[in-house]
């Protein structure tokens, strides 16, 4: 008979006792066979999985020489209470509060699911890249680390993260958006990182600053036109301490330079990637929209530094507008101590007229090291952080992230304004087409780009002809 290319993928070359290890491996991470449980007779595993009961044998032995399995005198084998331990590089403690919704999560995790304990590696954003880098250059690379979900490609084709549609639970995967989060975490048609909270970029204003410029009552949708103009409004407060009008990603490193403008591009229907993944830098969409910028920041008094700082200045009541994620939420209530609507209000993403408002996804996604020595429950740990309601949608409700989730996103948890202006949002944002691991080092020569073009003067047609010489040849 003829098989099919799915078929002939899934021949399972293993020996039949590692097979039937793998399987109750399984069955234990899952909770099938819960700690202290006897698991069944060997004589009842090989009629279970057809088997003899020297290939069961053989698979208990390996697990019991692992410590998942105990054999008690006179009673029988059964799951090893002792704990299993997982490393977790995470960023999300960088700062008090998030340190505390994260000890809560994690404490929340350790009590449903036992034996399992979790060992937080602390990092901070701007950093966690380079210390991911030296864990695994080491061959100390945590089982599970938080990332972005664009850096996936560059990690996951030098070998360092493992492929996750093996090990996560189908129904986790086919729960989730396509678009706006497994494309993010693809490189080479496998899923290496799954979204844990999605966070698509939008504009954040602060009343405050609003007011002082006679703006009143502003709609949660505004042309490039309208936003102009309210800028210019804010940029014409006198006085030395004046509130910048727009804050600006800059300086931090290329990729916030680059993504802190890219909605603005998209407005323009300007692209880095084509629908194909062929390069598009220099096309009339870019040029149209780097006039824009140009003139926008020409015009308007703009704070440009790194995002905690605009971030500090934004929660001061000195600037505007800028771009954020919904996790924008808890790191304002934490740094006034008031409830985010009382003083700031979340917008789309300035559109052309007749346009629509869209942006990408910034994801706080998840991945589990090729290093790690525990994948299975690795990957039960990233299942539960993401697909367990009690879990994943009490950590997103904290922090502002939409749920990675379909059904709890449409919660009554995430309907209030200010998600579901995050949620509209959702709906015009997607991934970006990072998948080749040349995207990140050619982000830096869009980076270079906005800095000629924006603040140096460069002439835009010539700026972006030299860019997309140099990145064709980055991505042959």
């Amino acid at each position: 008979m003829k098989r099919s290319r799915l078929e002939i993928k899934r021949v399972n070359y293993n020996p039949l006792y590692l097979q039937v290890k793998d399987i109750l491996l399984k069955k234990i991470v899952d909770g099938l066979y819960p700690p202290g449980d006897l698991i069944p007779s060997e004589s009842k595993l090989s009629d279970e999985f057809g088997t003899s009961v020297s290939t069961v044998r053989q698979a208990l032995a390996l697990l019991v020489a692992d410590g998942v399995l105990v054999k008690k005198q006179g009673k029988g084998t059964m799951v090893s209470e002792k704990e299993i331990r997982i490393s977790f590089l995470s960023w999300m403690g960088e700062t008090p509060r998030g340190e505390a919704i994260l000890g809560e999560l994690v404490r929340r995790f350790e009590e449903k699911y036992p034996p399992m304990k979790i060992d937080i590696i602390p990092g901070n954003y701007p950093e966690i890249r380079g210390t991911l880098t030296r864990l695994i250059s080491s061959g100390r690379a945590p089982d599970v680390v938080q990332v972005a979900s664009h850096w996936t490609s560059a990690f996951a084709s030098a070998g360092a993260f493992h492929p996750l549609d093996e090990l996560l639970d189908p129904g986790n995967i086919s729960s989730r958006l396509p678009v706006q989060d497994l494309f993010g975490g693809t490189c080479q048609d496998r899923i290496y990182s799954v979204a844990w909270g999605l966070g698509p970029l939008a504009l954040i204003a602060n009343r405050s600053v609003l007011r002082r410029a006679g703006i009143e009552n502003l709609a949660a949708t505004m042309t490039l036109g309208d936003f102009r103009d309210c800028c210019r409004k804010i940029s014409a407060i006198p006085g030395d301490k004046a509130p910048a009008a727009f804050g600006l990603w800059r300086g931090e490193g290329v990729e916030t330079d680059y993504l802190s403008i890219y909605p603005f591009v998209q407005a323009f229907d300007g692209e880095f990637v084509d629908a194909r993944g062929d390069l598009c830098f220099d096309s009339a969409e870019n040029r149209a929209a780097f006039a824009w910028l140009h003139d926008f920041v020409a015009g308007t008094r703009v704070f440009a530094s790194d995002v905690v700082a605009i971030r500090r200045r934004f929660a001061e009541g000195r600037v505007g507008f800028f771009l954020d994620g919904p996790w924008i939420k808890y790191l304002m209530e934490e740094a006034t101590g008031r409830p985010f609507e009382e003083d700031f209000q979340v917008l789309m993403t300035p559109a052309r007229e007749g346009g629509e408002a869209r942006s990408l996804m910034y994801n706080h996604a998840l991945a589990i090291s090729s290093q790690s020595v525990n994948k299975l429950y690795a990957a039960r740990f990233v299942g539960a952080l993401t697909g367990d309601p009690e879990l994943s949608g009490w950590y997103c409700s904290q922090v502002g992230l939409l749920p990675p989730s379909r059904q709890m996103a449409a919660t009554s948890d995430f309907s209030d304004g200010f998600f579901s202006v995050f949620r509209e949002q959702l709906r015009h944002s997607r991934c970006l087409d990072a998948q080749n691991p040349m995207f990140e080092k050619a982000m830096r020569l869009f980076a270079d780009a906005v800095k000629k073009i924006l603040f140096e003067g460069a002439d835009i047609r010539k700026e972006l002809s030299e860019k997309q010489y140099y990145l064709r040849m980055l991505y042959l």
